[in-house]
């Protein structure tokens, strides 16, 4: 059945055996079924499976899902299906496509019985009457045996004549009429074929008798009488015949007895081996019966042999004719016959003489075998082809005349390579000798070849090219470790033949050791000096080998532990947050997402310079705002970054840092090139750290994804390498690196896994003499407390889990005691440690009860404090193979901790470790310690990893552990001092020392070519150097923030500056390094000119525009610097911001973004004073200009609303003073008063003076003055008074008609200052402060003051005119 592999099945009610025999050979038959050799089984209760050995069969019986069956005049329709589950079934009586092969012709296709189609092909009447029957609905037919099709066709002309429906139903009328009229026959049973095959006579017009060989099986198609006819008369002329009887008996077996069987005296029987191992005896009942008997007894004379074998030596015995060759042998030299036949993989012996057996046998063992001899990898061997021709000619010679010997090769790809030869012994053993004798020269032989340099080792390839070595089947390792040397494993000829050669090119090389020095000597050749490098090999023929130092430096430990750390007498818990790496790095497994850290840096991946395009990316974005896509886009500008680059980017206030690196990756799709992109990025990462004195940096696992689908295994690995690749370098202000896992994802766990796993293996033990790695064990057996707490069933100590571990771990006596031992529901079992490193072990049961475990918590924590154990490590009972909730489990355990501790003055328990292992127990623990332990709680990474002998440098476990929760902000910076006390000195012997070297070993053939080479190389670096100098004076006049763009410059540009004995500064380097410097400080000095001259036009001319509030606002000095000088193709840009275009010639400015149109104006200062920005030009000649404003201005509709504030009267005009003398001895006062008071003690306001038209015109021109007081009032001094309020001056006391009714009145600018409370006899303000300080003005009032008194007349302006009525 192992060959059935292909089944089908279908359902019916119970099926005799005969009924099953007749579907079998249904399916056995392709050309009835599809099918082919099948065999059929009961599965089920009314369910049968068919197995076919072919899928071909399988699918081609499926492709007709019904399948109709002729048993005894029924019709059995067997619906197949592929699967066992039952499906309702289907029971069609034909097939049949309609198709239209042009735009008028119709024809129908049926797929009728193969055997109905030859019917119809060879009985002409049947033809005949199918095709008057088409005719009269004017259709033919074609019969197409090849496909088993009847395709029936309708006449294009009668179309209209016969719709196509009406056409459809009466060709299936015909159809069916036809499979009703004739009757199909399959005789399955051997007699009733023969019959039938015998007597051909029985066809006639009405009845086709089709005979098939292979399978004896005759098939009747008729109509159905004439078909029962046949069957009648068969069925009797069968009865009347002899009887049959087969007998089991192979040919060979029948050989050996046939002389003896044929003596016996049965004459009438006759015996015919019409098929392999069957004897059929044919005659009377009688003799029959008495023949079987006597072949049973004959057979059982045979005497038979077994002798085990091969498989491929029976092959070989039945397909090369050596049976035959050994029976002819046997029978010429045995004295009695003997028989082989091949049995599987034995060849069995028959004989009639046990003699005769054993002689064969012997000359069988002796003469024939099988031989396999193992290649081991000498197929990798270029020669291995000529081995096989070798092989292959032995044959050939061998088999001349006859096949000897055949030749196998076995799992030639594999790493155990063999070749099986077979056949006769002699032959066998010659081939066997060739082959040894080839792996005796060709098989691989290692040996190695010590190097004078390890630079040698690290560029081999150069040596090869050098020494030209051609291509080989050897292969070449080189090393530099323990010792540089090239490894050579091959066929042991070749191998020592190369390393002959190797040696002795080595002795003939000439080697120089080269060295230049300079600023940038390194960038050079490991940039675009790589070329130059290329092409002085090209020229000298030499080989060039970087010489590199390499500074290797033992990466710290790191330690962790799950912990309530020095427990108080109130409730509280300690947990942490990280894993800590105790040395100057500090790495830490933080669980969680990356925008809740805290670092001077997070990482970020991005695809195609797009922030958001990794889901990283966008939380960050979700959580700092659209400030930060803004800085992104500021960073990026139009760069287009290659994968493999970081783009640094400002950070927002609403996330923990400062800066946050996005590193572009590569899409998915190659591995290989994601992956370098990656390792790139992050090593970038850690070297723009140490480069901007970054202090943290937090980053996820980077990989993992649907951006960039790198396995966690993969992704893991490349971040731990490059963080141990980082430390293994000097390390000056990275002090701390958080990796950040997200609790959800589905990979975290084996994130966190890997992660810790990866680190715990790198980290390097440095105490002694040599480098030890140390693996920490993920389990609670690793504790170092007083106590620890192992959960079981007190049954099961076998099963892997924590339980047994501990238990391993103290030995088979401490298991004796937990055997059969009674413990009662929350109680502790205690037991010495044994072999545990503790002081006991507490056995506990949670018996998956919440409660129980609660109980059990709190006595653990009792018992600790009555043993006096300091410390206690328990696991998370029953959250494993307890099978209880991780919250419940969490809430039961916490909750019992708290309550043994709350209350209690705990004298020595001081540290209780809760052990977890996975990141959801650990979440939960996480989340419920809050809500038990409130403020208190402090959060713990789940990694029960603990360190072993662990030497702290910087902090104490303790300190280390809180400061997990906190975030280092050390962001260094060059110390630039102020601008008065600029030390550019100090300044550049801060910087890191930039004279370098670059090392080389020189490789040639002669010692003309191996200098030359050397001078090439320093003639190189000399070309692409320069050197410039700046005066001192061109230094100092750069502000600190050029300062530090220089300095910058000169340390990431790899240059050298110092000073010379003129006191010069002189920049060395590369000369696109130099050029850099020099444009920055040409840049810096154009600026300051350009600056300088924007700031002498501003005093001297002041542009303004109309801001949107109708207010007119200075424009900034750049701007201002563009419109005096036409410059304004590019637009200006205001005080805001706002960029604008300039129409000069109408003084007009559009916005360009709003369209927004306002005007310009521009005003031109005197030399000791700046016009104010709302008066209109004037020239010098011009001392006094009055300007009636516009009643719809801005301007006039404050200085009115001002006055309408107080005065009910009509405004009838608003003029606008503009009397530049009186201003400029008014904005004199003003600064000495701001000077004197400090700013903003000049105290300007904004208050109102009545007048007269006689006294309006003096006022203008001369300003106010003082000693007209007394022609009003003089209660509060003799000075001159200014009103609060507009109502108070427009009384016509002071305002005076004149003879039109109309009134005047001022609107002053005032500068009071400090004031005191005005007297009579006042001619100057109060003494302020002894004895020459003075107030500057009086009042009424100085509570709440309604009227101001100056006595200078500078200290007021007459700024506005209101005339009204």
């Amino acid at each position: 059945m192992d060959n059935y592999q292909y089944d089908v099945f279908f359902e019916a009610k119970s099926l005799s055996d005969e009924e099953l025999g007749q579907i079998q050979l249904y399916f056995n038959i392709r050309r009835r079924s599809g099918g082919g050799d099948c065999e059929i089984y009961k599965v089920g209760a009314s369910t049968y499976m068919i197995s076919f050995m072919n899928k071909n069969a399988q699918e081609r019986v499926l492709q007709q899902k019904d399948h109709v069956i002729q048993i005894e005049g029924q019709e059995i329709i067997i619906s197949l299906r592929r699967e066992k589950v039952a499906e309702s079934s289907k029971q069609p009586t034909g097939s049949a496509n309609q198709k239209c092969s042009s735009g008028k012709s119709v024809e129908k296709v049926f797929k009728p019985d193969h055997y109905l189609l030859r019917f119809l092909t060879e009985c002409k009447k049947a033809y005949s009457t199918l095709e008057k029957q088409l005719s009269v609905i004017s259709s033919t037919f074609e019969i197409k045996l090849a496909s088993d099709e009847l395709v029936v066709m309708r006449d294009p002309a009668a179309e209209d004549v016969c719709p196509l429906k009406k056409w459809e139903f009466a060709v299936n009328q015909v159809y069916e009429a036809l499979n009703f009229r004739y009757t199909i026959h399959f005789e399955v049973e051997s007699d009733k074929s023969a019959i039938l095959n015998d007597n051909p006579f029985l066809e006639s017009d009405h009845l086709k008798i089709f005979y098939e060989e292979l399978t004896c099986l005759a098939v009747v198609v008729g109509e159905q009488k004439e078909v029962e006819k046949i069957l009648k008369f068969v069925s009797g002329l069968q009865d009347k015949q002899q009887i049959q009887q087969e007998c089991r008996v192979s040919e060979k077996q029948f050989a050996l007895i046939k002389e003896q069987y044929v003596k016996t005296n049965l004459p009438a029987l006759k015996f015919t081996q019409e098929r392999a191992g069957v004897l059929r005896l044919k005659g009377p009942e009688k003799e029959v019966h008495a023949g079987e008997k006597e072949l049973l007894e004959l057979t059982q004379e045979i005497k038979e042999k077994r002798i085990p074998s091969h498989r491929a030596l029976m092959t070989f015995l039945e397909s090369s004719g050596s049976i035959q060759h050994f029976q002819n042998r046997f029978q010429q030299s045995l004295r009695s016959p003997v028989i082989l036949e091949t049995s599987g993989s034995d060849l069995l012996l028959l004989s009639l003489s046990d003699g005769a057996l054993e002689e064969a046998a012997a000359a069988m063992q002796r003469d024939v075998c099988l031989e396999t001899v193992r290649l081991e990898n000498t197929q990798k061997s270029s020669v291995f082809t000529k081995l096989k021709e070798d092989l292959s000619e032995a044959v050939k010679q061998a088999n001349c005349g006859s096949v000897k010997v055949e030749l196998i090769y076995l799992d030639e790809s594999s790493s155990d390579p063999k070749v099986q030869l077979v056949g006769y012994t002699t032959e066998v053993n010659t081939l066997k000798n060739i082959v040894l004798q080839y792996k005796r020269n060709h098989q691989n032989h290692h040996a190695s070849l010590p190097l004078p340099r390890p630079e040698m080792a690290e560029h081999f390839s150069q040596i090869l090219s050098m020494a030209g070595v051609k291509k080989s089947s050897v292969e070449m390792k080189p090393t530099c470790l323990p010792s540089p040397c090239v490894h050579f494993t091959g066929p042991r000829y070749e191998v020592e033949d190369l390393m002959d050669s190797l040696e002795s090119c080595l002795q003939r090389l000439i080697t120089k050791h080269c060295e230049v020095k300079g600023p940038g000597v390194q960038h050079l050749f490991q940039g675009e000096g790589t070329r130059t490098l290329q092409l002085v090999k090209n020229s000298y023929m030499v080989g060039i080998l970087p010489i590199d130092d390499k500074h290797k430096i033992d990466v710290p430990k790191y330690t962790s532990s799950t912990s309530l750390q020095s427990l108080p007498s109130t409730a509280s818990a300690f947990f942490q947050d990280s894993l800590d790496f105790d040395k100057e790095i500090h790495i830490k497994v933080v669980v969680g997402s990356l925008e809740q850290q805290q670092a001077d840096v997070f990482v970020s991946p991005m695809i195609q310079t797009n922030m958001t395009s990794t889901l990283i990316g966008s939380s960050l974005l979700n959580k700092a705002g659209q400030q930060l896509q803004n800085n992104f886009n500021n960073a990026k500008g139009s760069l287009t970054l290659m994968p493999g680059k970081v783009l640094e980017v400002d950070a927002t206030p609403a996330l923990g840092c400062s800066k946050v690196f996005f590193i572009e990756c590569a899409p998915k799709g190659n591995k290989l090139i994601s992956e370098n992109a990656l390792r790139c990025g992050i090593g970038k990462v850690f070297e723009l750290c140490e480069q901007n004195s970054w202090g943290s940096v937090a980053l996820p696992v980077i990989g993992p994804g649907i951006v960039l689908s790198i396995p966690v295994k993969d992704a893991v690995n490349i971040l731990t390498y490059e963080i141990c690749e980082f430390l293994t370098g000097p390390t000056g202000h990275l002090h701390t690196i958080s990796i950040a896992i997200m609790p959800n994802n589905t990979q975290s766990e084996e994130m966190f896994q890997t992660v810790c796993g990866n680190l715990s293996a790198k980290m390097v033990d440095s105490a002694g003499q040599g480098k030890r790695f140390k693996n920490y064990c993920r389990d609670i057996t690793n504790e170092a407390t007083d106590a620890i707490v192992n959960t079981t069933d007190f049954k099961d100590f076998q099963t892997p889990g924590v339980c047994k571990d501990i238990l391993t771990k103290a030995g088979p006596q401490i298991q004796a005691q937990l055997t059969g031992a009674q413990v009662a529901s929350g109680q502790i079992f205690m037991t010495p440690p044994g072999g545990f490193p503790c002081k006991t072990i507490m056995h506990v049961c949670g018996e998956r009860n919440p409660d129980v475990v609660k109980t059990l918590a709190k006595e653990i924590v009792v018992r600790c404090e009555q043993g006096c154990y300091r410390s206690v490590a328990i696991p998370a009972i029953c959250a494993g193979k307890g099978s209880l909730g991780a919250n419940v489990v969490a809430k039961s355990i916490l909750e019992g901790v708290k309550d043994g501790i709350q209350g209690v003055t705990l004298r020595y328990l001081k540290n209780i470790r809760i052990v977890l292992l996975k990141i959801n127990v650990f979440l939960a623990f996480k989340a419920t310690a809050k809500q038990i332990f409130g403020g208190f709680t402090q959060l713990t990474a789940p990694a029960p990893l603990v360190p072993s002998n662990v030497n702290t440098r910087w902090r104490s476990a303790t300190s280390i552990r809180h400061s997990g929760s906190t975030r280092s902000s050390r962001s260094h910076s060059l110390p630039f001092p102020s601008p008065v006390a600029f030390d550019f000195s100090t300044l550049v012997t801060s910087l890191p020392d930039t004279e370098s070297k670059a090392e080389f070993l020189v490789i040639g053939h002669t010692n003309d070519d191996v200098s030359d080479a050397c001078r090439e190389l320093q003639k190189a670096y000399e070309d692409q150097c320069s050197t410039h100098t700046f005066f001192p004076d061109e230094i100092e006049r750069l502000t600190p923030d050029e300062m530090k763009q220089l300095l910058s410059k000169v340390k990431s540009l790899h240059l050298q500056i110092e000073q010379n004995s003129c006191n010069e500064w002189v920049v060395k380097g590369l000369k696109n390094g130099v050029n850099q410097a020099v444009r920055l400080i040409q840049d810096a000095l154009r600026r300051q000119v350009r600056e300088k001259d924007q700031s002498l036009l501003f005093t001297q001319v002041t542009w303004c525009i109309l801001g949107p509030q109708g207010i007119w606002q200075k424009l900034p000095k750049d701007s201002n610097f563009k419109l005096e000088k036409e410059d304004v193709k590019d637009g200006i840009v205001d005080a805001q911001g706002v960029k604008w275009t300039v129409d000069l010639k109408k003084k007009e400015a559009k916005a360009c973004d709003s369209r927004q149109v306002t005007i310009l104006k521009r005003l031109e200062n005197p030399p000791d004073f700046s016009l104010p920005i709302y008066w209109d030009n004037m020239s010098q000649s011009d001392s006094l200009k009055v300007i009636v404003l516009d009643p719809s201005s801005i301007e006039y509709q404050t200085v009115k609303r001002g006055f309408k504030r107080t005065v009910t009267k009509t405004v009838l005009k608003i003029e606008r003073i503009q009397n530049m003398n009186l201003r400029r001895l008014y904005e004199g006062r003003k600064k000495e008063l701001e000077t004197k008071n400090h700013p903003g003690g000049a105290g300007e306001k904004i208050l109102y003076h009545g007048t007269s038209e006689a006294s309006c015109s003096s006022i203008m021109t001369t300003n106010f003055n003082r000693n007209f007081a007394g022609q009003n009032a003089t209660v509060y001094g003799h000075g001159t008074y200014f009103a609060v309020n507009a109502s108070y001056s427009a009384n016509p006391i002071y305002a005076v008609p004149a003879t039109d009714g109309t009134q005047l009145m001022f609107v002053a600018l005032v500068l009071t200052g400090h004031y005191a409370q005005g007297q009579a006899d006042m001619r100057t303000p109060p003494v302020r402060v002894a004895p020459e300080h003075l107030y500057d003005s009086v009042v009424d009032y100085v509570l709440n003051p309604s009227m101001f008194v100056v006595f200078h007349d500078c200290q007021a302006y007459p700024d506005y005119l209101i005339t009204f009525k």
